[in-house]
């Protein structure tokens, strides 16, 4: 077999060159993806639930039909490390689904948002006219446990928490 003197290697600085350029990419490329420069992954997880939340239920005046009012407030804290705002889009009380909640900053109502930047108490209002569980209208289930579901929205992603609060008082005797 006979060796053609025409072909060439590739020479080692080339090689070498070539090792350097594909070495910074991928420490590049894992660098980005570590530290979260690509928005979707620099955005993630910047809104927390700092408190357990406290629930507290309360039989209003007002009946609609047969059915009784109940007012159902959530009080927990929250910080929203983020750049954009986070917006409360549902919660899910003991199994009660309210997608139209009231949300207060304080006692300030949160029009905007939780905005990005907060740390503090958030306070979350909503009517209920159906039957509500024995779970949040029992006297005697005063300091148990309580299954709140909430999804926000903040930019492009919709955080989830799921949490146990706390039934903190329960007035259902008016």
């Amino acid at each position: 077999m006979r060796i053609l003197k025409s072909r060439r290697a590739i020479s080692g600085a080339v090689t070498a060159l070539i090792l350097v350029i594909v070495s910074v990419a991928l420490a590049l490329a894992v660098a980005v993806f570590a530290f979260g420069l690509f928005g979707s992954f620099g955005n993630s997880g910047q809104l927390q639930i700092t408190s357990t939340p406290l629930v507290n239920v309360v039989k209003t005046s007002t009946t609609i039909g047969n059915n009784p009012v109940y007012s159902v407030t959530v009080i927990f804290n929250v910080k929203n490390g983020g750049a954009t705002p986070a917006s409360l889009q549902s919660i899910q009380v003991a199994g009660y689904l309210n997608s139209t909640p009231l949300v207060y900053l304080g006692s300030k109502q949160a029009t905007g948002g939780i905005p990005a930047g907060y740390a503090g108490e958030v306070n979350v209002t909503f009517e209920n006219t159906t039957a509500l569980p024995s779970s949040l209208t029992s006297p005697n289930n005063v300091g148990g446990s309580v299954q709140i579901n909430m999804v926000f929205t903040q930019g492009s992603l919709s955080p989830t928490f799921t949490l146990q609060g706390i039934l903190n008082s329960t007035n259902t005797q008016k």
